[in-house]
C-alpha cells in the first residue's frame, strides 16, 4: 500500500528545493540590482566648507544625509543592508582638517592586516583629483580608498567596502560618490591662515611676566542670576630670542556639587609647540587631559572619566595632525584681539579645545551694536553641529568687557575684579586672593 502522507512530503520537498533556489537567485538579483542601480542622495553640504557630496540612498542603502563631527573630523556614511541576507556594503566620506602625506596604499597598510593590493590609480572630476588604492582582505572584502586634496591642507577621504566576489561594484560606488563632489574655495581658511601667519611673525600683544595680572568675569544664566566666575592670566616669559607664552585659566560654577575646571599652558610664541594640562572636577567625577604639540602632531593623553567610585586608572592616548590654523583655546583672547585689526571681515581657524578635540570655528567681526557705539564685537560659530556660538564685546582698548554664550540656553560673562568675586563667592576667596597655587605656570 502506498503511504500517501510520505509521498506528499516527498513531493513537497521536491517542489520546495527548486523554489528556494529560485527565491535565493531572485533575492541575489535584487541585491545586485540595488547595488548597481544606485540612487544617490541630493547634495549634502558641509557647513562653511564650500563642499558638498551625494551618498548612496534608497534601494536598501541607508544614509542619514547629514555630516557628523567625530575624532576631529567630519564624517558621512551610507550602509547597504538587506534583512535576512548576509550581504552588506559600506561607503564613507571623511573631511579631514589636516592629514599626513601618506598615499592611499600606505593608509590602507596601516589600517588593515592580511590584505592583497589589487590596483592603484587616479580619477579626475571637475576641479578635483582623487588618488586611490584597492585591496582585498583575507576575509573576502574589497576596500577602495581615495584621497582628494582640497584647499589649505584639507582632505576628503572616500572609502567603500564590498564583498570581493562582486567585481567592480566597489569601484562603481566610489566613482558615483567622487563624481558627485562639488567644491568651491570660499577663502575663509586662507584668511584664517594669514592671521595665524601674522601672529607667528609678529607675535601677540601679551604682557611680560612681571606685568601680568589676572582677569575676572562673572557668569550669569538666562535669568541674569550670577552662578559662577572665570579667572585667567597670560604672560610672555624669557628673552626676545627665546620667548614662551605661559597661561592659566580657572572656571567655577556653584552648585550642590560645584563644577571646577583649571588649565595650565606653556608654549612657544608661534603656538606650534606647547604643553597644556586641563583638569575638571564635577558631579561625574574628576578627569584630566594632557596635550602636547610638536612638529604638527597633537598628542592627547586622558584619564578615563567616571564617577568618584570608579577605580580605573588606565589612560588613553591619541594623536591627530594639526593644520596651520590650529590654535589652543586657552590663548584665543589675544588672537581675537589681533583679528580686530586685520582687513578680513570673516575667517575660519581650527581651535584646539580643552577636551583635546580640534574643531573649525567660523569667526566674523560685527559692527558696533546700536547701544554700544564705542565697541567692536566678534562672533564665533562652532561648526560641529551643536549650534554653539559666542559673541565677544570689546571696549575702546580692545579688552573684552562682555561675552555672550549660546546653545540650549544663553549665558552672559561680564568683566569683574577680585573684590567683587570674593564677595560673591566667599568659598573661593582664598584662591582669588592668592592666585599663585592656581597660576603657578612653572608647575606645567
Amino acid at each position: 500500500m502506498v503511504d500517501e502522507n510520505k509521498t506528499g512530503k516527498q513531493i513537497a520537498k521536491t517542489i520546495a528545493l527548486p523554489a528556494l533556489l529560485v527565491i535565493s537567485l531572485l533575492a541575489a538579483r535584487l541585491v545586485m540590482q540595488s547595488k548597481t542601480g544606485i540612487r544617490m542622495s541630493a547634495p549634502i553640504d558641509l557647513n562653511r566648507s564650500g563642499l558638498s557630496v551625494s551618498m548612496p540612498s534608497g534601494n536598501s542603502w541607508q544614509c542619514k544625509e547629514k555630516w557628523s563631527f567625530e575624532d576631529s573630523s567630519f564624517n558621512i556614511s551610507s550602509i547597504f543592508a538587506v534583512s535576512g541576507l548576509n550581504d552588506k556594503a559600506y561607503a564613507q566620506c571623511r573631511y579631514l582638517l589636516a592629514a599626513g602625506e601618506e598615499t592611499p596604499t600606505e593608509r590602507l597598510d596601516q589600517e588593515y592586516s592580511g590584505k592583497k593590493l589589487v590596483a592603484t590609480g587616479q580619477s579626475t572630476s571637475g576641479n578635483l583629483t582623487a588618488n586611490w588604492a584597492t585591496i582585498n582582505t583575507d576575509s573576502g572584502v574589497e576596500i577602495i580608498l581615495g584621497v582628494c586634496e582640497l584647499a589649505d591642507g584639507r582632505q576628503l577621504e572616500i572609502e567603500v567596502l564590498q564583498i570581493a566576489s562582486e567585481q567592480n561594484t566597489a569601484k562603481d560606488i566610489f566613482e558615483k560618490i567622487f563624481k558627485s563632489i562639488r567644491f568651491s574655495d570660499n577663502g575663509l581658511l586662507r584668511a584664517g591662515a594669514r592671521l595665524i601667519s601674522d601672529i607667528s611673525n609678529e607675535g601677540l600683544d601679551i604682557a611680560r611676566d612681571n606685568d601680568s595680572s589676572a582677569s575676572f568675569f562673572t557668569i550669569a544664566d538666562s535669568h541674569n542670576k550670577i552662578i559662577g566666575f572665570t579667572m585667567d592670566a597670560m604672560a610672555l616669559v624669557g628673552t626676545d630670542a627665546n620667548t614662551t607664552i605661559n597661561a592659566a585659566d580657572y572656571y567655577y560654577l556653584r552648585g550642590t556639587v560645584s563644577d571646577e575646571q583649571v588649565g595650565y599652558f606653556r608654549g612657544d610664541a608661534n603656538l606650534r609647540q606647547f604643553t597644556w594640562r586641563d583638569e575638571t572636577s564635577s558631579r561625574t567625577g574628576r578627569k584630566g587631559i594632557e596635550m602636547t604639540a610638536d612638529s604638527g602632531i597633537l598628542t592627547v593623553r586622558r584619564l578615563r572619566a567616571g564617577s568618584p567610585f570608579d577605580k580605573r586608572t588606565g589612560k588613553e592616548t591619541g594623536e591627530c595632525q594639526l593644520g596651520e590654523t590650529a590654535v589652543p583655546d586657552i590663548v584665543l583672547d589675544p588672537i581675537l584681539a589681533k583679528a580686530l585689526d586685520i582687513n578680513e571681515q570673516s575667517f575660519i581657524i581650527d581651535i584646539i579645545r580643552p577636551d583635546g578635540a580640534v574643531m573649525p570655528v567660523y569667526i566674523e567681526k560685527s559692527p558696533p551694536a546700536k547701544d554700544r557705539t564705542d565697541s567692536n564685537s566678534i562672533r564665533l560659530e562652532w561648526l560641529d553641529g551643536r549650534n554653539y556660538w559666542q559673541q565677544i564685546y570689546y571696549d575702546s582698548s580692545k579688552k573684552p568687557e562682555k561675552i555672550t554664550l549660546g546653545q540650549e540656553a544663553t549665558y552672559t560673562l561680564n568683566v569683574s575684579d577680585a573684590n567683587e568675586i570674593t564677595k560673591l563667592f566667599p568659598e573661593r576667596a582664598n584662591l582669588v586672593r592668592d592666585k599663585s597655587p592656581l597660576l603657578n605656570r612653572d608647575g606645567i
